[in-house]
């Protein structure tokens, strides 16, 4: 039984109140990496939404059978456009996976 000690049983995040949020260590040092990736890419990240989800092993997400970090670059849309944000003509989304103890980066899904 983990302790939480390893970051595996703490939350990933908490809200401590409307204006705060606390982000555990593995969140930030894999958020870091994803961004320095992201970059490498040389799209305008004021076109995308950042967004941070657990991935658990329990619901197929996962990365050889560990709880994962997902960090997504999602494209945004054009003003008056429908559709995913993968089509978007502003940039190509992306997603990180991250460890959720050591905040490593693991790999990385893109979309066309």
């Amino acid at each position: 039984m983990s302790d939480g000690l390893d970051g595996s049983a703490a939350p990933l995040f908490e809200i401590e109140s409307p204006d705060r949020l606390l982000l555990n260590t593995p969140v930030v040092i894999a958020l870091g990496n994803a961004f320095r990736l992201f970059e490498r890419t040389g799209q305008d990240l004021n076109n995308f939404d950042v967004q941070i989800a657990e991935r658990r092993k329990e619901n197929g997400e996962d990365e050889d059978g560990v709880d994962t970090i997902g960090i997504a670059f999602s494209a945004k849309l054009p003003p008056g456009q429908k559709g995913l944000g993968n089509a978007s003509r502003l940039g190509r989304s992306i997603m990180y996976i991250a460890s959720r103890t050591t905040g490593e980066m693991l790999r990385e899904q893109g979309s066309r």
